[in-house]
């Protein structure tokens, strides 16, 4: 509340924010954001805008992308890398009161590719993270079930695909996504193409 007092000065919007957050369930007391809720992306926003200004302006980090609580950082240096590591997670822990995630916080070589917003990342193209591929075929079935159980109407089928397929185009995916339409195609008996689920 500090840091979003300073950027919003109305005290009804400040009166709602405190109600959003002391509505939300938390296992550990003070700990945690409303997830789901529209306000989560911009408490992130405005949270992590100190964590932008620190890397920026203090480490001086020349390539630096932040997605709400999702960042990279490149550096052909890894000592510099492993010292802004110790140095960003000292500066979450003392001033936000937050860490790093162990697991997800790792220094790589860039040949190897960076995972960001469930893609893999390479040099000339990008690759869907094999989780996300391995749940696409699951969605598929269950949609395709449904849509045939007549549990969903065509309309909703057609967009619940067509989400997934604009998602996917994001990345060097046209034989997956033939794939997975194919498969649909297969479940529902409509006919789509691998770029959009309009029925044809």
């Amino acid at each position: 509340m500090h840091i979003i007092q300073r950027k919003i000065k109305d005290r009804k919007v400040l009166l709602l924010i405190k109600t959003i957050l002391a509505n939300h369930k938390m296992e550990i007391l003070g700990k945690g954001m409303p997830i789901g809720n529209l306000t989560s992306q911009f408490f992130a926003n405005v949270y992590l805008n100190e964590l932008d200004r620190f890397v920026k302006h203090r480490l001086k980090a020349k390539y630096y992308i932040r997605y709400v609580d999702d960042f990279v950082i490149l550096h052909r240096d890894r000592v510099v890398l492993e010292k802004w590591r110790e140095g960003i997670d000292d500066f979450l822990k003392r001033e936000l009161k937050i860490q790093l995630h162990k697991e997800k916080t790792r220094i790589i070589p860039l040949e190897k590719g960076v995972t960001l917003l469930g893609f893999r990342v390479f040099y000339h193209y990008r690759l869907l993270k094999r989780s996300n591929t391995r749940r696409i075929w699951k969605r598929i079935e269950k949609l395709g079930r449904r849509y045939g159980d007549g549990n969903i109407s065509k309309e909703k089928a057609l967009q619940s695909l067509d989400g997934w397929l604009a998602y996917a185009c994001f990345a060097n995916t046209y034989a997956l996504r033939k794939r997975v339409s194919q498969r649909f195609e297969e479940l529902s008996g409509l006919q789509v193409s691998a770029t959009s689920a309009k029925a044809t």
